[in-house]
C-alpha cells in the first residue's frame, strides 16, 4: 500500500492530551501504568468480528504496549492512558511538583508515541491490513512545551531531536500475536504552549468569535458596541492558560509575542489537586493520586453519592484562592517585564473552569490590573468550557496545516 502519513496536533499537558490524529480527535489522561510479570492478564479474545470492531474502535484507550527507542531510557511494558486508569495499578504522572521539564521525562515520549502506534493499528485492522506485519507510519507532528521550559537555550531543539532521525517501534500486547509499529517523523514543529492558543483565537471562527463576545457584554455591558473583530484584531494582550502543573503567561506586544515578558508560574490546578487530595486523605476520603480525584470529580454520580462528591469539591475548592493570588503576582510580574500595556486579557486552559465560578481570579485580576492603567478598567474575556481546554490542540492544527 501507498505510504501511511499520520498528521499529529500534540497537545500533550500534564493532566490530559487533547490531540489531533489526522481525522480523529481524542483526549485521554497523560498517566501510564507499569506492570510487572503478575499483573499481565490474557490477551483479549473475540467471540466474533462484531465485538472485534467494537473493541478497535476504542483502541486508544486499551493500549497495552512496549516502547524501543533511542529516545526512552526506562524500557517496560505499559497500560497507557485510559486504560492505565482504569486498571487499578500505581499510575505515573508527569510530577507537578518537581522542576524537571516535561522535555527530559520519558513519560512523554511514551505517551506520544503510543497514540501514534495506536491509530496506526485503529486504522490499519479497519483498512484490512495484516497486522501480522510491521505497520509503518510517516509522523508530521505540531507540539508545545511551556514558556519557561521553551525559552531555555537548546530545550526545543533538544526535544525535536528525540523524534526526527531515528525510528522508534512500539509493540502492543493486547492480543495473542503481537503487534508492532515502526514510526518516523518527517517533520516535528515545537511551539510554546499559550502562543498556540492565542494563535487560534486570533483565527477564531465565527462560532468560538460569538462565545468571546458574549463574556464580554456579560461582564462589560458599557463595551456593549465591541465587535468580534475587534477582539481577535486587539495588538497588545495578555493570555493566561491555567494547565495541569503550569500556568503560561504570554504577552503579545504590537501583535508579536514579547519572548522576554512571557513566562510559566511553576504551578497549575494539578497542584491544587494534589493539595486537596493531601486534606481529602487527612479527612479519610483520599484517592491514590490526583488523576482519580480529577476522575472522579468528573464522574455523573448517583443521587446516594451526590452529598460525597459535594463534599469533596468543597475541599478542592477550598484550594483555589490562595493559587488565585499567585496567579495574579505572576500577572503583575508579566506587565512590569513587558513595559506595555495589556488592552485586553485572555483566560483559558483546563484550570480556568473551575476557577471561573469557584474563585475570585477574575476580580483579583481587574483590581489588579488597574494599577497598571491609573485606575482604566482592562477587560477579562473568560473563554468558555467548550474552548478552554482545546486552545492550544487548535493552534497546534493550524501550524500542523502549513508545515505538513
Amino acid at each position: 500500500m501507498s505510504e501511511y502519513v499520520l498528521n499529529f496536533a500534540n497537545d500533550l499537558g500534564y493532566g490530559s492530551i487533547k490531540a489531533a490524529l489526522n481525522d480523529e480527535k481524542i483526549k485521554m489522561p497523560s498517566v501510564i501504568a507499569s506492570e510487572k510479570p503478575q499483573d499481565i492478564t490474557e490477551p483479549i479474545a473475540f467471540d466474533n468480528h462484531d465485538q472485534q470492531a467494537s473493541y478497535m474502535k476504542n483502541f486508544l484507550n486499551e493500549m497495552d504496549v512496549s516502547v524501543s527507542s533511542s529516545a526512552v531510557t526506562s524500557q517496560g511494558r505499559y497500560l497507557v492512558g485510559q486504560a492505565a486508569v482504569l486498571s487499578n495499578l500505581p499510575i505515573k504522572a508527569f510530577d507537578v511538583n518537581d522542576f524537571a521539564g516535561k522535555s527530559d521525562d520519558d513519560l512523554a515520549m511514551v505517551l506520544t508515541l503510543s497514540m501514534i502506534a495506536g491509530k496506526r493499528v485503529k486504522d490499519g485492522f479497519f483498512n484490512g491490513e495484516d497486522l501480522s506485519e510491521t505497520l509503518k507510519v510517516m509522523v508530521n507532528m505540531a507540539t508545545a512545551l511551556p514558556v519557561a521550559e521553551g525559552k531555555n537555550t537548546g530545550v526545543i531543539a533538544r526535544y525535536k531531536a528525540k523524534f526526527m532521525d531515528k525510528t522508534h517501534t512500539v509493540t502492543f500486547h493486547n492480543f495473542k500475536d503481537p503487534i508492532t509499529v515502526a514510526i518516523k517523523f518527517r517533520a516535528v514543529y515545537v511551539a510554546l504552549e499559550g502562543e498556540t492558543a492565542q494563535l487560534f483565537i486570533k483565527n477564531a471562527d465565527d462560532k468560538f468569535k460569538s462565545t468571546m463576545v458574549a463574556d464580554l457584554k456579560a461582564n462589560y455591558p458599557e463595551l456593549s458596541e465591541i465587535t468580534a473583530d475587534d477582539i481577535v484584531q486587539t495588538q497588545n494582550v495578555l493570555g493566561i492558560d491555567i494547565g495541569e502543573g503550569t500556568t503560561d503567561l504570554v504577552m503579545i506586544v504590537n501583535g508579536m509575542v514579547n519572548s522576554k515578558a512571557s513566562t510559566s508560574l511553576a504551578k497549575g490546578y494539578g497542584n491544587v489537586l494534589q493539595l486537596a487530595n493531601d486534606v481529602l486523605q487527612e479527612q479519610q476520603m483520599g484517592f491514590d493520586n490526583r488523576a482519580q480525584l480529577q476522575s472522579y470529580l468528573a464522574q455523573k454520580v448517583s443521587p446516594f453519592a451526590q452529598k460525597h462528591q459535594k463534599r469533596v469539591q468543597q475541599v478542592v475548592y477550598d484550594q483555589l484562592e490562595p493559587f488565585a493570588d499567585e496567579i495574579v503576582t505572576a500577572v503583575s510580574k508579566t506587565m512590569r517585564a513587558a513595559n506595555a500595556r495589556a488592552e485586553l486579557i485572555f483566560v483559558y486552559g483546563g484550570g480556568s473552569i473551575p476557577m471561573a465560578s469557584q474563585s475570585s481570579l477574575r476580580t483579583k485580576l481587574a483590581e489588579k490590573l488597574r494599577r497598571f492603567t491609573g485606575g482604566d478598567e482592562v477587560p477579562v474575556i473568560w473563554i468558555t468550557p467548550e474552548y478552554a481546554q482545546v486552545l492550544n490542540e487548535k493552534g497546534l492544527e493550524l501550524i500542523l496545516s502549513a508545515i505538513k
